[in-house]
């Protein structure tokens, strides 16, 4: 019989690979750093996807046996982790955070950028992002930068990261279906426009059945002017960075 509440079975909570040591103090160096094995994984999900990273086959990329790889890092878990990690420190900051005035709202929306950019590089990034965080050096420096753009804002820490939250979920969220339509476009040959005038289409023929009267008022209005995916995703940002600082 359990303790009512108990659950025996449940797996602990997997520690940052940051609280386990890189080198034990005794013995010569390793011969691999986590750093090159973060990036021989990352080159490995660019090339072939998330679904190809195993430990087996990263070890084979570095020339060493999969149970040697344990050795560096614990579990596929942990790699995940150092992978996260390593593709964050691709963020450029131009120095110390603007706090105040207009200066926070252009750089929050260039870190916004930066994601959506670093996740069109990267698109199995918001996969992996589906767990609980680890905060490696790299996502730090990220958080500690953002938070220093809103120190003049006057929100509490709660709301702070609230925002960081909101901006960085869309920035990534934004950047993966780009990446995602544009390896649609490689595969099947449509193109960009042939991908917008499908959807137009299926929204038009929605509105036409009745069952839609907002949406079906909303495209009875004047047309938006042009605008394209990259002009979108800035008026998106703006509105939530001017949302939340009111």
């Amino acid at each position: 019989m359990t303790t009512s509440g108990a659950n025996p079975a449940r797996a602990p909570v997997p520690v940052s690979i940051w609280e386990v040591p890189e080198y034990g103090g005794r013995g010569p160096r390793p011969r691999h750093s986590r750093a090159a094995i973060a990036a021989a994984a990352v080159n490995v999900a660019d090339a072939e996807g998330i679904d190809a990273v195993t430990m087996r086959r990263v070890a084979a990329g570095l020339g060493m046996g999969t149970m040697s790889l344990y050795n560096y890092v614990p579990s596929k878990e942990h790699l995940v982790q150092l992978m996260i990690d390593r593709v964050s420190g691709e963020y450029h900051y131009p120095g110390s955070p603007p706090a105040g005035g207009p200066e926070p709202r252009a750089a929050i929306l260039d870190l916004a950028r930066q994601g959506r950019d670093i996740t069109r590089r990267h698109p199995w990034l918001p996969r992996v992002l589906q767990r609980p965080p680890a905060f490696g050096p790299c996502v730090l420096r990220y958080v500690e930068y953002f938070l220093g753009l809103l120190s003049g804002s006057g929100l509490d820490t709660g709301a702070k990261m609230e925002v960081l939250g909101m901006v960085n979920g869309f920035a990534i969220s934004y950047g993966g279906v780009q990446a995602a339509l544009a390896e649609e476009r490689a595969r099947t040959g449509v193109t960009e426009e042939e991908q917008a005038a499908v959807q137009v289409a299926s929204l038009v023929s929605a509105a036409a059945s009745g069952r839609y009267p907002q949406l079906a008022a909303a495209l009875a209005g004047p047309p938006p002017p042009p605008r394209d995916a990259d002009e979108i995703f800035d008026r998106c940002v703006l509105r939530l960075i001017d949302g939340a600082l009111g």
